[in-house]
Order: structure tokens, then sequence, then C-alpha cells
């Protein structure tokens, strides 16, 4: 089982601080690639200011490369997939 420090992706990488949406796509695709077998990465994401509730709101996207899947987690109920980090997924 791979160290689970290495499945960890950095969340500054994807942070909308850390540059433009082909920028941040790029750096997650280069962790992403040398995935092995069904392994899955988690993907802490900041999804900044949300109404009625301070910047310390985290989400954690959990990416299965091998079965090209990708799930967000959000606790806070009610609320859609932040468009930013679907499109960095996505792209």
């Amino acid at each position: 089982m791979a160290n689970m420090v290495n499945l960890l992706v950095n969340p500054g990488q994807v942070s909308p601080e850390s540059g433009t949406l082909s920028h941040r796509s790029k750096l997650l695709s280069e962790r992403l690639k040398n995935a092995d077998g069904d392994q899955f990465y988690l993907v802490p994401y900041n999804p900044g200011l949300v109404p009625f509730y301070t910047w310390g709101h985290w989400v954690l996207i959990i990416v299965r490369p091998a079965k090209e899947a990708s799930y967000y987690m959000d606790s806070l109920p009610h609320r859609s997939v932040d468009e930013d980090m679907r499109n960095i997924v996505n792209t």
C-alpha cells in the first residue's frame, strides 16, 4: 500500500490563488499521472467565501484516476459542486 502522505494533494496547488485554471489543472494532472492501480488521491479545497460562513470552510475531493471518477465531499447541506474545482478536475 502506498504511503498515505503521497496520496494527499497539496491544497496550495489547486487554490484560486495558485494561478490560472489551466496552470492548476496541469499541476493536478502531473500529480495524478503516476497513479498505480486503484489508488485514490485526497484533494482538500477551500472554495472561498460561502454565504453566511467564513473562509474556514473546506471541502474534500477524492480522485480515483484508474476509474476516471471523482467525489466531492461537502459537509454543508444543499450546496452544489464548486465550479472552479469542477473545471480543474474535468480538465
